[in-house]
């Protein structure tokens, strides 16, 4: 029993004295003490390390400077996690922080060299900024030449069209001592540190019309360079005009010349019948083409496309009848086409002379007309943003002008038929009628007019089920109260709810899954994380970094996370000048809310096509690029139920309602159209179909 109490107070004195050994090593400033372990100072690698970070954080940087290079004579190489015993692991760097020593003694070139080889270890971003630090100091007591602005290694590419807001500008910048900084329209481009060549690329927004694009170098002395170049956003298809065949037309002969012209402000590139170019051009803005196209007898269909220099494509298609003009089938053709569909009562078979007087009675052809093909007057229009208005106009004489709504389609290619495709915004998301009036007017002066009064009549679905679900998970930083991180995440919250766009995981029930799942593995790995999104049932993770500022300030960087994939689909970000003050932390949070709102915009349409039936049917929404849809996102499929009229009055008791179908997800947003694919119905026996309405979730 003696011996047992002689060997515990012998290992009691041990840990005793491993705790306070070497106290002369304490260091003291402002009441706080530096060069301190946590526990026992057992003289290996990783304590020395763990001193000298602590040794760092007090600006002792020779005594610092002293346990990092002894810690990498234990072991030598930088490493995010290293095991110092058992299943203990801790970040080690301790080259990269002998250099933030050597930079605080001006060891400039001794801090240089370590930081350069700290980064052949790991590439940090803390690493890369030291090394600039130590570049500007040399710079600034001479010990560094640089005499000269950076130089964009190439031009930016000349003046130039495109048929896209989101512009992708990549540039090569090159400098002496290293390029510090690219600025595109003074949007900073993301780079890791300094570089002597570097090259980025950077995506600006741009509404239609001309722009400048001005991309800004800066090098460590602070020199700058600037170039710029001018690009119009065009998202406007070109004017298609056809001057002959007349429709409609009959002809006996077994092929039929074709010429038109293609008209477009920023120039025409090409023009095509049925995938066979016809004619191409540089970008005149003016393109003439002709073809002698082969005909079979019965009707022909021939569709003529014509593609401006951004890639906008208008199409118009041209039907031609080949066979005797006097006979009984092609005069009742020619009456069809003339004519509105439906307009004539066909006879049966065995009635060839009722068939022939009725083509015979029919009404003469029509001096023009104004065919429109979207939007229909009989059907409710369910785009929020937009209205497309897309036709032709067919005439007997050359087209002198055309005008929608009083706003000129322009050019025109003088044509007797003009093809055009416009799209108009929607002043409100709201329901109700839009006038679509089109004028047009020949060259001998005959005028035709069309009015359509369009029910423009959005999804109005504000249900659970159609917000998207997301999770707000952990406001936390380094230094930052742990009461102004809650309050922010609460606010956030409630600001990410308030618009009804979204729906946040209670926080309870989120608490519960993630004690199940861990989170930071689960962000670590993929497979984790789809597992994690299942679980909460979320759409993205939404995590705040804060960063103290200025002593009252934080700078909030939220990161918005797939819960397919893990990935960071975008950083989100806020400033608070003043974390104390509530009304401060309520705008940052209804900022964050407002730019993810941006990135998820609720969207109401409908499927333009349909290719397959079940969950995997390949969906055509109406959607476009412009309006913001994001791939990855969901949407909701709905069926709309009649409104219930009392039978007697006709008084509408209760209006229409909307019944969730089935989820899409949004495969790849287009041009003309957005590509989705159908996930799952909800209704047994449920039918995708052209027409259907549906929502963003």
């Amino acid at each position: 029993m003696n011996k047992r109490r002689v060997l515990f107070a012998f290992a009691v004195l041990l840990v005793a004295g491993g705790c306070v050994s070497n106290p002369s090593a304490v260091r003291e400033k402002d009441g706080q003490q530096y060069g301190v372990t946590d526990g026992v100072f057992r003289g290996r690698w990783w304590s020395y390390y763990e001193r000298g970070t602590s040794y760092l954080a007090g600006g002792f940087h020779e005594e610092a400077a002293a346990d990092f290079e002894q810690a990498l004579k234990g072991r030598s190489r930088d490493t995010w996690r290293a095991r110092t015993y058992g299943l203990h692991f801790v970040e080690y760097f301790p080259a990269r922080e002998l250099g933030v020593c050597y930079l605080r003694l001006g060891r400039l070139d001794e801090a240089e060299r370590q930081l350069q080889e700290a980064l052949a270890m790991v590439d940090t971003e803390r690493a890369h900024a030291l090394l600039d630090e130590v570049k500007r100091e040399k710079i600034r007591t001479g010990a560094l030449k640089d005499d000269t602005a950076p130089a964009l290694a190439e031009d930016m590419q000349p003046a130039r069209i495109v048929a896209e807001r989101e512009l992708p500008v990549e540039v090569a910048v090159a400098d002496d001592t290293g390029v510090a900084e690219v600025r595109v329209n003074e949007q900073k481009a993301f780079q890791r540190g300094s570089q002597t060549e570097i090259k980025v690329k950077e995506t600006v927004e741009l509404d239609e019309g001309t722009h400048e694009v001005t991309v800004t170098a800066v090098d460590l002395a602070g020199r700058e360079t600037e170039q710029k170049t001018t690009v119009t956003v065009d998202l406007t298809g070109p004017t298609l005009g056809i001057y002959i065949p007349v429709e409609p037309t009959v002809t006996g002969d077994r092929t039929i010349l074709l010429e038109g012209a293609a008209v477009d402000t920023n120039g025409v590139s090409r023009v095509a019948v049925d995938q066979r170019v016809v004619a191409e051009s540089a970008g005149d803005p003016k393109l003439a083409f002709t073809a002698e196209l082969p005909l079979a007898p019965g009707e022909n269909t021939f569709v003529v496309a014509s593609n401006d220099t951004a890639g906008n494509e208008t199409r118009s298609a041209l039907k031609v009848f080949q066979g005797d003009p006097e006979s009984m089938e092609a005069k009742l053709w020619l009456q069809r086409q003339r004519r509105d569909r439906g307009g004539l009562v066909f006879a049966s078979a065995d009635e060839p002379r009722a068939l022939l007087q009725l083509a015979q009675e029919a009404a003469p052809a029509p001096d023009g007309e104004i065919r429109l093909k979207s939007p229909q007057s009989d059907k409710p229009y369910r785009h929020s943003r937009a209205l497309m208005v897309s036709g032709e106009v067919v005439g007997q004489q050359p087209l002198k002008s055309i005008s929608i709504n009083g706003v000129p389609v322009e050019p025109l290619a003088n044509a007797p038929k003009e093809s055009f495709t416009r799209r108009l915004p929607l002043e409100t998301e709201k329901e109700g009628r839009f006038q679509v009036a089109i004028r047009a007017e020949d060259a001998a002066g005959k005028v035709l007019e069309k009015s359509v009064d369009v029910e423009v009549r959005p999804v109005a679905l504000n249900t659970v089920e159609s917000r998207m679900p997301v999770a707000v998970l952990a406001f936390a930083g380094p230094g930052v109260d742990e009461g102004a991180a809650f309050a922010l995440r609460a606010e956030t919250e409630a600001a990410v709810t308030m618009k009804g766009r979204f729906r946040c995981l209670e926080r309870a029930q989120l608490q519960q899954v993630l004690t199940e799942q861990q989170l930071a593995q689960a962000l670590a790995d993929p497979n984790q994380a789809i597992a994690l999104g299942r679980l909460t049932n979320a759409q993205i993770f939404l995590t705040g970094e804060l960063f103290p500022r200025d002593g009252k300030g934080l700078e909030v960087k939220m990161r918005v996370i797939s819960t397919e994939t893990s990935d960071i689909v975008s950083i989100l970000d806020a400033f608070i000048a003043d974390a104390s003050d509530p009304a401060q932390v309520k705008q940052a949070a209804a900022a964050l809310s407002a730019q993810l709102e941006a990135m998820y915009p609720k969207l109401s349409g409908e499927v333009v096509a349909v290719r397959g039936a079940g969950a995997g049917a390949e969906l055509l929404m109406n959607w476009t690029k412009e309006d913001g849809v994001r791939q990855g996102a969901y949407l909701l499929l709905v069926n709309e139920t009649p409104a219930w009229v009392d039978e007697t009055t006709g008084e509408v008791l209760a209006p229409p309602e909307y019944v969730p179908v089935g989820r899409a997800r949004i495969e790849s947003p287009g041009d003309t159209g957005t590509r989705a694919k159908t996930l799952d119905l909800q209704q047994e026996g449920a039918t995708i179909e052209k027409g259907m309405p549906a929502v963003t979730m």
